[in-house]
């Protein structure tokens, strides 16, 4: 278990009963930051303790007495604050957060955050870079994201998913403790530590990409079956045969056709005849209205028998071509 003594004690940044004094360096590890202590009663006693690992940094931090922190939008990093001791109340955008040993938050860098830390609240705290929880967030989706990444500010540290993650957090708070910096020469140890924590964040936490993630993903197309997928959509408006997909794919008829039921739940010639209905529908989309394109484009993708046509087409998409073609054009 950490001790709540001090952890990270081998670690100090300063020591300070001045709150100025505490302001600017906290500002030097995070960000320039309003500290306004709340009551004299109580005396200023600030401790901070950090450790920098790899692309992270971990953090321990009290002021003593109950005192307010704005520091805004942190903008270029995370902020994970699993309090060890007291209470905080954590305002970040619309969250409002009663923050404790039982709840931990994250701060996000794009919302304006508040904060009163209570009497003797005592936090540890990891420091996360914004790129490399977004450049973990895009090998996730395959894609850059396409707003910003936005964490629930709440963690439980006592049930759900997020209760391993913030035990992660204190063991690795307490090796250091227990065991000192020596394996924190290893880089390769702590850099799959640190990736082992940024992606369990992402996988989780609750944040406004988690159902993309976390969605089942479809196992990949063999081989055979993706080259001749790619191989109709080059030749789409071309004149090709079940063998000539086949012989692109580098393997037999009855192979490729085996491939398509199984993976794609359709057949070849299915798929190539839907991918051109799909290319006539875009062309129709962008037509003129009344313009009479839907003999030309039939006839285009390869479509020999207008009547035929017609009822694929309103099979897959629920109206005729006159009727797509008959719309106003789309802004």
């Amino acid at each position: 278990m950490i001790r709540l003594g001090e952890p990270l004690s081998a670690f100090p940044f300063f020591n300070s009963r001045d709150a100025d004094e505490a302001r600017l360096k906290v500002a030097r590890i995070f960000c320039p930051h309003e500290l306004r202590p709340v009551s004299s009663r109580t005396p200023f006693a600030s401790r901070h303790n950090v450790v920098k690992l790899g692309e992270t940094a971990l953090n321990y931090l009290t002021y003593g007495t109950e005192v307010d922190i704005v520091p805004g939008c942190l903008d270029s990093f995370y902020l994970v604050q699993i309090p060890l001791h007291g209470t905080a109340r954590i305002r970040c955008g619309k969250h409002d957060v009663h923050s404790s040993p039982a709840t931990a938050s994250i701060l996000n860098p794009d919302e304006p955050t508040h904060m009163r830390w209570q009497q003797d609240n005592r936090q540890l705290m990891l420091w996360i870079p914004r790129a490399s929880l977004e450049s973990r967030l895009e090998e996730h989706l395959g894609e850059a994201p396409s707003a910003p990444l936005s964490f629930d500010v709440a963690l439980s540290q006592r049930e759900g998913m997020t209760r391993s993650w913030c035990r992660m957090v204190l063991d690795l708070a307490d090796n250091i403790d227990q065991c000192g910096a020596d394996w924190l020469r290893y880089r390769p140890t702590v850099a799959g530590l640190e990736d082992c924590l940024i992606r369990g964040l992402l996988q989780l936490h609750r944040h406004n990409y988690s159902d993309r993630i976390n969605q089942p993903q479809q196992s990949a197309l063999p081989r055979h079956v993706q080259r001749a997928i790619d191989f109709i959509y080059a030749h789409v408006e071309d004149a090709i045969t079940v063998g000539e997909v086949a012989r692109a794919a580098c393997v037999s008829v009855r192979s490729l056709e085996e491939g398509f039921r199984k993976h794609c739940d359709t057949t070849p010639l299915v798929f190539l005849r839907n991918v051109r209905l799909d290319r006539v529908r875009k062309a129709l989309d962008g037509s003129a209205p009344g313009s009479d394109k839907v003999a030309v484009l039939a006839h285009r993708f390869g479509f020999a028998h207008l009547g035929r046509f017609s009822a694929y087409y309103k099979a897959r998409f629920g109206e005729t071509p006159s009727q797509t073609a008959s719309r106003p054009l789309r802004n």
